[in-house]
């Protein structure tokens, strides 16, 4: 098997966040994992969810993100590559972090001395991968393993604010951030010979006969193990898409985006997707050519242009209807895994 990681530096960050964006076109199914100095508070598992959500925020507004792992790929699960950000500004001898925690990183090749040296400013690649989720918005869907931790980090990265004060305002937040997303640790809740989701991820590789490639503890092999667990889910067990979507373990609110969005349009035109479904909105416009992100600023004319359904323009997914409060998808009838 070739290797499929890559290590992104402050050196050659510009050069793989473009190519992030490339495959992006064809592989719009991101997994990721994050790594973190561990958990100053630990939850108990009979936490409220009050409790549980206000340890999420004490440890993440306390604590620093080290690594960042994406792996893209596509409904037929054809891997486009996997890309470990590996971030600057944690210091082992001044910021709070749980010892074990940090041992158990360098023990899995984690050089913290690198990562201070030549790590990426947390600032540069908000505004490097903002660009990109910009323009693949309306197309991307987030897969995750137990991913309310991973969520909230890239969440405080992205917009550089603290934790939101309740959970529902956290899933609002995120919603519009990530806008569809799935939990493959919720998602065991529902099948046979996944222990109800009382199960780790590589417990779970186990069961679904899933290899790891890479070390574990490692973002960019957790995210690739992550993607590969869930095509194996999706073909064992019948996934249909938007099963589960919206739903993190641990959360009761359920993730919901904002109810209208822009995504790449062709020139001269800019699509606004509503969230319940319904006939595209066409704005007519001037455009102005960016040469930076290959994008076009829109200047919009006074007046839409409504098209009936089917448009003549190119169509996207249309997103299904968000409630913004507890909400439970329907359990399917449950499958047993054959080993």
């Amino acid at each position: 098997m070739t290797n499929r990681f890559t290590a992104v530096w402050a050196d050659n960050f510009a050069q793989e966040i473009a190519a992030v964006d490339r495959f992006l076109t064809h592989f719009p199914i991101v997994s990721f994992d994050t790594e973190f100095p561990g958990f100053l508070r630990n939850t108990p598992r009979s936490a409220s969810d009050a409790l549980r959500y206000q340890d999420l925020r004490f440890n993440v507004d306390s604590l620093k993100l080290i690594q960042l792992g994406i792996t893209l790929f596509d409904d037929l699960g054809n891997i486009g590559g996997t890309w470990e950000f590996n971030f600057r500004g944690f210091d082992e001898e001044t910021d709070p972090h749980v010892a074990d925690s940090i041992t158990l990183l360098k023990a899995n090749g984690l050089d913290l001395e690198k990562f201070g040296k030549f790590g990426i400013d947390p600032e540069v690649f908000e505004e490097g991968f903002a660009e990109v989720l910009r323009m693949h918005r309306g197309r991307l869907l987030w897969v995750s393993f137990h991913g309310l931790y991973d969520s909230a980090y890239v969440m405080k990265l992205m917009t550089r604010k603290a934790m939101p004060s309740s959970p529902t305002e956290f899933a609002a937040m995120a919603g519009n951030l990530f806008e569809r997303v799935c939990d493959l640790k919720f998602m065991a809740k529902f099948y046979q010979g996944l222990l109800g989701g009382e199960i780790g991820l590589e417990r779970m590789a186990k069961i679904l006969q899933v290899q790891r490639y890479g070390d574990a503890h490692q973002a960019g092999s957790d995210s690739l193990l992550t993607a590969d667990a869930f095509v194996k889910m999706r073909a064992q067990f019948g996934l249909k898409p938007g099963m589960y979507e919206g739903f993190l373990y641990g959360l009761s609110p359920k993730f919901c985006a904002s109810s209208v969005h822009r995504v790449r349009a062709p020139p001269g035109q800019v699509i606004l997707v509503p969230v319940v479904p319904t006939r595209p909105v066409i704005l007519a416009r001037r455009s102005s050519y960016s040469f930076r992100d290959q994008s076009f600023q829109s200047h919009h004319q006074a007046s839409p242009m409504l098209y009936p359904y089917p448009s003549p323009a190119p169509m996207f997914m249309h997103r299904p209807m968000c409630i913004p409060f507890h909400a439970l998808p329907q359990a399917p009838p449950h499958y047993q895994i054959h080993m």
